[in-house]
């Protein structure tokens, strides 16, 4: 579903996920996820579109899965 990558140039753990993988995600809730901002849209189609996302959208991620608006395989 998703992968955290990257680490610390010395070898340490992030402290957050510079970059999130996204495996195989799509939009299954289009009347939920068309009441998020648009750029929030933007964003989140973006990134399931290039297979990867920036860390700091993985708390959307996250939510966006758990109520069924973006399903992961």
């Amino acid at each position: 579903m998703f992968e955290l990558s990257e680490s610390c140039p010395n070898g340490h753990p992030p402290s957050y996920a510079l970059r999130v993988k996204l495996r195989d995600c799509e939009v299954r809730e289009f009347e939920r996820f068309a009441s998020l901002p648009p750029f929030v849209q933007q964003l989140v189609l973006t990134s399931i579109e290039a297979g990867e996302a920036e860390g700091r959208l993985l708390p959307i991620l996250l939510r966006l899965r758990d109520y069924g608006v973006v399903v992961c395989n």
